[in-house]
């Protein structure tokens, strides 16, 4: 159509897998980083560990993505999840402050925080996954009585994320420097995951940190987290976090459409945006 155009790459003789997929190519907001300007922001892809042979993008879109320049693309350690995406623990919101933006990071630390301050103050025993029957979305777990003591004593379930904890503060560490972003423009939202049998991470419940950002509204996965006094503690503790911004938090129910699948909101939907104002495709890096 008029005003729309679009690359085709094929690799000849590489494989296409889930790292490929386009959950693993964001962008940042425009970011200065030792002082050096990236008006257009920077590309975000998945890939292995550095040196460990794990799954990467394939190299005809990284080398088309570098070749960009203007981006220079930042490469993450994405290869810890089952599917692989960097959007599964990383996403970007618009603030009205001089920063313009927070990043929010997938927290199983901050997770366990909530749960043992729910505990503590005697509510151990709300259930999670209420309504959702026992739902496959869920990675194996028995959704018929799943309580904040029962996660709490999972030893298992503690040490997975303890791991998943560690790759995601990697990436941290990456992402701090690469954007040049400060502990206080980092928002932690609270999230769990499970390995599968490949060792790989599943998420635990709905994953809030794929959201679908549209301006200042978030449609974000729905969690059905623990439910105690009428309402979810997850979706309270995600306002607490973020209404504060001026962002307006809608919760949707995705465990059939998307979850069950290993995906969420963000995997399923496209958002149409407002290009920049200045003819961005003559800037130089």
């Amino acid at each position: 159509g008029p005003d729309f155009g679009y690359v085709h790459k094929e690799p000849l003789f590489e494989a296409a897998a889930s790292l490929d997929s386009f959950g693993n190519v964001e962008v940042s907001p425009p970011v200065c980083v030792a002082g050096k300007e990236y008006p257009l922001g920077r590309i975000l892809i998945g890939s292995s560990f550095p040196a460990s042979g794990g799954r990467r993008m394939t190299r005809l879109v990284r080398d088309f993505l570098c070749a960009q320049r203007v981006q220079a693309p930042v490469e993450l350690y994405s290869d810890w999840l089952a599917v692989g995406n960097v959007n599964e623990f990383v996403t970007f919101v618009p603030t009205s402050d001089k920063k313009r933006f927070r990043m929010l990071l997938a927290s199983p630390a901050a997770c366990y925080r909530l749960f043992r301050e729910k505990q503590k103050e005697g509510q151990g025993e709300a259930t999670m996954f209420k309504g959702k029957g026992t739902a496959p979305g869920y990675s194996g777990t028995d959704t018929k009585r799943v309580t904040i003591n029962k996660v709490l004593s999972n030893e298992a379930l503690a040490q997975q994320n303890q791991y998943v904890q560690r790759c995601i503060d990697w990436n941290r560490d990456i992402l701090k420097k690469e954007l040049g972003v400060l502990e206080e423009d980092i928002i932690d939202l609270p999230a769990l995951f499970k390995l599968d049998k490949h060792g790989k991470a599943v998420p635990y419940f709905p994953n809030m940190v794929t959201m679908t950002v549209l301006g200042r509204t978030l449609g974000i996965p729905k969690p059905f987290g623990p439910v105690a006094g009428g309402e979810c503690c997850l979706e309270r503790r995600i306002r607490a976090l973020l209404e504060p911004l001026g962002l307006c938090c809608r919760f949707l129910e995705d465990v059939s459409s998307y979850h069950g699948s290993l995906g969420e909101v963000h995997c399923g939907t496209g958002v149409q945006r407002r290009p920049f104002a200045f003819k961005w495709w003559h800037f130089t890096p």
